[in-house]
This record gives C-alpha cells, structure tokens and sequence, in this order.
C-alpha cells in the first residue's frame, strides 16, 4: 500500500512538473537585409544575460529574403524573459563588437531599451500573454 501511495505522489508530480516545464513564445524580428543569420537569444534569468549565449534558447533563422523573421519558440516556464537577436551579417557565427563591447552587426534587445554599457536582464525584461507577439527592431 505505501508503494502504491508513493507512486501515485510521484507521477502525480510528474505530471505537474511537466505541464510548467515550457511555454511558447511568438517573436517578430524586423530590420534584417536578406544576406545573414539571424539568431534569437531568449533568457529566463538574469544568469549570463547578454553574452553567455549559452545560458538562453537559441534558434537560427537563415536569410534568403528582407521579410520579417516570424517564430515560435519554446522556452523554459519563467515569470520574464529578456530577449536578444543579432544578424550575424558576415556569417563568422559570432556577435562582432568593437573592444568586445560595442556591437558592430545589427541586433535588438526586447523592450528596445536605450542604454549606455552592458544592458541588464530588467532592461529588457517581459512578461509575454497568451498570444502576444514580441517584436524586435533590428538597428545598427
């Protein structure tokens, strides 16, 4: 009987751990030519926003025309995420900055934040709802 019990309170939890596993999130990105891939970062937590590439999702999107990049992306359950996309325009797989900083290929950060130095995970901080569709504007 306590064997039963046990189980049953495992896959119960496993089911629940399951549905908040991941969620869809829909981006828009806008501005990129049609030479370039174009890759999407999507954060959950502040931990290695925006340069640790691989502390985010990542997908890629490569360019055979100037329309907008439209995805869907699944994404670990957060309450926020902060989202970064470059157009790696010389295909070096890399986002290329000037003294490692300063980006010299087009790129967006969600919620267009202006700011001077290394953003912050609030700066581009979103809550997305049901449906809603993130749009990110590419600029040099």
């Amino acid at each position: 009987m306590r064997i039963l019990k046990t189980l049953a309170l495992c896959l119960g939890m496993a089911g629940l751990a399951t549905s908040a596993l991941a969620q869809d999130i829909k981006v828009r990105i806008e501005g990129a030519g049609d030479k370039g891939t174009v890759h999407l970062y999507v954060f959950s937590t502040a931990q290695g926003f925006p340069k640790e590439e691989s502390a985010a999702v990542h997908t890629s999107y490569a360019r055979q025309n100037a329309d907008p990049v439209e995805a869907i992306v699944q994404v670990p359950e957060a309450e926020e995420y902060a989202l970064m996309a470059y157009q790696d325009k010389n295909e070096d797989g890399k986002m290329n900055r000037l003294l490692g900083m300063i980006p010299q290929e087009p790129y967006a950060l969600s919620r267009n934040p202006q700011v001077m130095g290394k953003p912050k995970f609030a700066d581009a901080a979103v809550r997305p709802t049901a449906g809603e569709v993130i749009v990110l504007k590419l600029r040099d």
